[in-house]
């Protein structure tokens, strides 16, 4: 039987408890269910695991030359409920070269969203 290959960064796939796939790494499965229980105090709602945003300018969406859309998926899409305010995470454990583009792009396509990076 073939063993699956080696993450890129050495991250370990942990489950959170919370969610039925574990998570890349135990960084990111030690904030989901840190999440999961903010959402059970009431103090965010609206949790959603790896939601996709697709990048668009004056209405057209962006395509790489390989005809795929331009995609952000962020580790997590939640709404706080002490100032309503929608915002997606992403845990980052080493920041890779895209990631300042992609994060422009997304604060340009998406102002009313606030991004966090843990």
């Amino acid at each position: 039987m073939k063993r699956p290959a080696a993450h890129k960064y050495s991250a370990k796939a942990t489950p959170c408890g919370f969610c039925p796939k574990p998570h890349p790494s135990r960084r990111e499965a030690r904030r989901c269910a840190d999440l999961h229980i903010l959402q059970r105090a009431g103090e965010i709602d609206a949790l959603v695991v790896g939601p996709r945003f697709f990048f668009e300018v004056n209405g057209q969406p962006l395509i790489h030359d390989n005809g795929r859309r331009a995609v952000y998926t962020p580790d997590w899409r939640y709404r706080r409920v002490r100032d309503n305010r929608q915002v997606v995470e992403d845990t980052k454990g080493m920041r890779v070269r895209d990631w300042p583009l992609r994060k422009a792009l997304f604060r340009a396509c998406y102002p009313d969203i606030e991004v966090i990076e843990s």
